[in-house]
């Protein structure tokens, strides 16, 4: 009755999804209520090859850039799709357009990389989203890290905990290279918790770059007493 009333539309172009339009329903994943057929084809599932640890691109190359001389305090990172095109936009609208609408789309699209190799054995305590600044939360009304690890963490029946606190509000981590990025987040973090003893968690955010963030908040969890910290994220840019 409600769908007459209020017909689903594709959280992309807008379309119906009823089969009016032409497009249709997406297929093969949960998004399928939430996208047509045209646009989740624009959304890119992330690449085949890719490195390990942090996701980051791997086709041709030997060793990963972004790793190279790095010790992480994170298992491993695992992206669900590519942070370009329509998935950006997407993005930018749910965090700074403030589109809420966009919220179940995104974390379904998150879902199936629980299915990754690197994730889909594990046996996770908690979900954790890396936080917001009190002020750019204020501003920006809700943390978007936060309302997808809210959702997954429901859909996963696991606790969702919100361990860390963020208490510099850092400038934006894309103006600088990876040792800038390092700097920016030093002592940006705390925690706010207590950490549960021998915890394997999983740390939640909206996209990942160098993972230095990521990984920042990884540290202070191993060091509240976690022996496993993985992280997913909606993107890899």
């Amino acid at each position: 009755m409600l769908s007459l009333v209020y017909p689903a539309h594709c959280g992309g172009c807008g379309c119906r999804l009823d089969d009016l339009s032409g497009r249709g329903r997406a297929g093969g994943d949960g998004a399928e209520r939430f996208i047509c057929k045209h646009c989740r084809a624009l959304i890119l599932d992330a690449p085949e090859h890719q490195c390990p640890v942090c996701s980051h691109p791997m086709a041709g190359l030997f060793q990963c850039p972004n790793c190279e001389g790095r010790r992480w305090h994170l298992t491993t990172i695992v992206a669900a799709c590519r942070f370009e095109g329509l998935l950006q936009e997407l993005i930018h609208r749910f965090k700074y357009g403030r589109d809420q609408s966009l919220l179940p789309l995104l974390s379904e699209l998150m879902i199936p990389a629980l299915e990754d190799p690197r994730l889909v054995k594990k046996i996770f305590d908690a979900v954790v989203p890396v936080p917001l600044h009190p002020l750019r939360e204020r501003e920006r009304e809700f943390n978007q890290s936060d309302l997808l690890a809210r959702s997954l963490a429901k859909q996963l029946g696991l606790p969702l905990l919100r361990l860390l606190k963020r208490n510099i509000s850092t400038a934006p981590q894309a103006g600088f290279d990876r040792a800038g990025r390092l700097e920016n987040l030093r002592g940006a973090f705390s925690l706010r918790g207590r950490v549960p003893v021998d915890a394997t968690i999983l740390l939640i955010d909206d996209v990942a770059t160098t993972g230095a963030t990521l990984d920042a908040c990884a540290s202070l969890l191993m060091e509240g007493g976690a022996t496993d910290v993985s992280a997913l994220t909606l993107a890899r840019g």
